[in-house]
């Protein structure tokens, strides 16, 4: 199939669809004799196992890897620990947004606590408020 095809199967731009190739996310297709990419189904598993892992947080350098472990038939118990692994990176993100939106809340708060003359006041630019 040419790019064209691999495009509208997937929904990524041609850009993308290169970068992947430059980055051995997908397999180097192969050339007509006119130079024109020749991709096969396996690509279109790729991306789709690429855009899938992408929304679980994974980072192209990891999904990477990821693919190279899927193409050597690993054990189910190697996906999952890798999985749970960033599913641990994702709460501790979970609660550094927490404790970010929390300093965030007081700062507006702080701003806001005496109504709208609070908010014509000369802005303190601190987020050292009061806890």
């Amino acid at each position: 199939m040419q790019t064209k095809d691999v495009i509208e199967l997937t929904g990524l731009d041609r850009e993308t669809i290169r970068f992947y190739e430059k980055k051995g996310i997908i397999s180097k297709p192969a050339r007509t004799d006119s130079g024109y990419r020749k991709y096969n189904e396996e690509t279109i598993s790729q991306i789709n196992f690429t855009k899938m892992a992408k929304e679980a947080g994974f980072t192209l350098s990891e999904i990477k890897k990821l693919l190279n472990l899927k193409e050597s038939g690993v054990n189910c118990k190697t996906g999952r620990d890798i999985a749970l692994e960033k599913m641990e990176e994702v709460d501790e993100r979970m609660k550094s947004l927490r404790k970010m939106k929390k300093v965030l809340s007081k700062f507006v708060d702080e701003c806001e606590a005496s109504g709208g003359t609070g908010l014509k006041r000369k802005c303190h630019l601190s987020f050292d408020v009061k806890r």
